[in-house]
């Protein structure tokens, strides 16, 4: 791109996770064996949902633009040769009422069969990544047909009838990777009828919440059909989805399975696509510094992509940011009394990044501050505390890593001015694969509010991190200067 401030490359990926054109792989690995002026950083950029490839990019140079004056601001990152990759999956956007399950429509009277038809468009949309170059030609399956036909007059179908249109939907996609970290284990698990009747049941305050303050919200509304803020979340997000019903139950599996299809395919692209990339990129040039910054679902796909990477010290990149993750704030961690070992954990375990793993989170954010905790529903749980800290469902983008006990390297700290890195607890040094949690609320004020100067900051202050070797662990001397 023209704009660009460092050199760029995009690489985009099929919808099963693949690599869609090899030769935008082959370019890049040729860029990076330039001899005397190959860059010694590459930076790769990995979205979350979006509408098409200019908004990915966009995003890319958002955060880019962020970066660059940091870069030549800093006397040793200024000398260094930047290049950068965006990578391109097919995604789908979604408006933040969307990442709520029950959807932009609260009550079920406004639940029309024309939304729910709508929704499963969506989701034939999202299944087979007709939206994106790299899914063209994908043919959508019959099933979503049926479905959709199925949508019309549906709260009027028996009960056998709604239970078998539930079957229908859940055969659309794959049980792997269901888990109990965000309650996606229920979508396959409960039996059909009992599937319906929880994701149909109202929303209710959770118990046990004083109202006005003193909890991790900081406002519980006291009429459960306030339209007031739930400042906790960040803005207005109060509890309207209090009728329920057969309609918008649907809406909820029908936002909750499309939900799924994109943490799947994050998973797929990322262990398919990046990994390998990483491998072809680094046994191009063995000492090119790696530099991964992903947001949202981008955020599980660079997990992803980290678990799948061999093992030992050649491959690892050498700092990770995490924006804003849509993963469950328990992905690092080991089993606990009320959790079970994070999918991700082996990062943490294996040391599969050479610097520290930064984490932005701010209660600001609806879009995974609301879907993580909603989604307990369809396991039968009230959480006592909607997506903050103590909730099991809560997200990564909310809270950061969880918890003290069952993350016990993690470092939590607060975002800072720029200006004032030295104040970072890990600029000093930090030990491989630690994940630092960085308290954004004063400069994030939403799920993708992301491109900022203290944003561009953090990361330099990462990227110049000492690594501070294990007791146990001998120096390597191939490993690259950071």
């Amino acid at each position: 791109m023209a704009d660009f401030p460092f050199p760029y490359l995009h690489v985009q990926c099929r919808p099963d996770g693949a690599i869609w054109q090899q030769q935008e792989a082959d370019a890049l690995v040729a860029s990076v064996q330039r001899g005397d002026a190959a860059p010694t950083d590459l930076l790769i950029f990995c979205h979350g949902w979006n509408n098409n490839i200019p908004d990915a990019e966009g995003l890319y140079l958002g955060l880019a633009s962020q970066l660059k004056p940091q870069f030549d601001s800093n006397s040793e990152l200024s000398t260094r040769r930047f290049a950068s990759c965006g990578i391109l999956w097919p995604s789908r956007k979604f408006e933040e009422h969307d990442l709520i399950p029950s959807g932009a429509a609260s009550l079920n009277d406004a639940v029309s069969c024309d939304l729910l038809r709508t929704r499963v468009g969506d989701l034939a949309a999202v299944y087979t990544g007709s939206e994106w170059p790299s899914g063209e030609g994908a043919e959508t399956p019959p099933v979503f047909g049926q479905l959709s036909a199925a949508m019309t007059d549906i709260d009027e179908a028996g009960d056998e009838a709604q239970a078998g249109v539930v079957d229908l939907l859940r055969s659309a996609v794959s049980p792997i990777g269901a888990s109990s970290d965000d309650g996606s284990d229920a979508l396959f698990s409960l039996k059909s009828s009992v599937l319906l009747k929880r994701a149909s049941r109202p929303l209710n305050p959770p118990p046990n919440v004083p109202v006005g303050g003193g909890t991790s919200l900081d406002l519980i509304p006291s009429d459960p059909l306030s339209t007031g803020t739930l400042s906790g979340l960040g803005g207005a997000a109060g509890y309207r989805d209090v009728a329920g019903g057969i309609k918008a139950g649907f809406l909820q599996l029908l936002n909750l399975t499309t939900y799924y299809v994109m943490k799947g395919r994050a998973g797929d692209v990322g262990e398919k696509g990046l990994a390998p990339l990483i491998v072809r990129v680094r046994d191009a040039n063995p000492g090119l510094r790696i530099h991964l910054m992903g947001h949202s679902f981008g955020c599980r796909l660079i997990a992803s992509a980290l678990n799948a990477l061999p093992d030992g010290d050649k491959y690892r990149p050498d700092t990770v940011f995490l924006l804003q993750g849509a993963f469950s704030h328990n992905g690092f961690a080991m089993a606990g009394d009320r959790t079970e070992r994070g999918a991700f954990r082996d990062v943490i375990e294996h040391q599969r990044v050479r610097g520290p793993i930064l984490i932005s989170h701010s209660r600001n954010d609806k879009a995974v501050g609301i879907a993580y905790p909603l989604a307990s529903r369809l396991s039968g749980v009230n959480a006592a505390s909607l997506g903050g800290p103590d909730d099991i469902y809560g997200g990564l983008g909310t809270n950061g890593a969880q918890t003290a006990e069952t993350t016990p390297e993690r470092i939590d700290t607060t975002m800072l001015p720029v200006g004032r890195g030295a104040d970072y607890p890990f600029a000093a040094g930090v030990q491989s694969s630690t994940p630092c949690n960085l308290k954004a609320d004063a400069y994030i004020g939403g799920h993708s509010d992301i491109c900022k100067p203290e944003v561009g900051y953090a990361m330099t202050i990462g990227m110049l991190a000492p690594v501070i070797p294990e007791a146990d662990e001998a120096p390597e001397d191939e490993s690259p200067a950071r």
